[in-house]
């Protein structure tokens, strides 16, 4: 019972539709985050030049600005879903008072076609 109420609940219609942009910054936070086998058992050498530390902090600077702007994109697919929960949960409340008055209405239909 409780689980097809969560599958009526869920937008699925907005999920699916955002599966591809999902898919996509997960595999990009992957990307960025992953660490080749070869290098995890040995530590990286540090810069010998000026230069080469300069363009490893720059390289640093771009990656976190790159996961910046996906976590941000997953921020606002976040605040989607919760946008689109809360219009279904609207609705819901909506059409339990429209199903509230109906059943009232009825059972006084019912109730004054039985004394006739």
């Amino acid at each position: 019972m409780l689980w097809t109420w969560a599958l009526k609940t869920v937008p699925w219609k907005t999920i699916l539709f955002h599966v591809p942009t999902i898919v996509e910054a997960a595999r990009q936070l992957y990307e960025t985050t992953r660490v080749p086998p070869a290098t995890k058992e040995a530590r990286p050498q540090p810069p010998a030049s000026l230069d080469a530390l300069r363009r490893a902090v720059e390289d640093l600077e771009q990656r976190q600005a790159q996961q910046a702007a996906l976590f941000a994109d997953l921020a606002r697919q976040v605040e989607a879903l919760a946008t689109a929960v809360e219009v279904l949960r609207a609705r819901v409340a909506y059409a339990l008072v429209a199903s509230s008055v109906a059943t009232v209405l009825a059972i006084a239909v019912a109730i004054l076609a039985w004394r006739r």
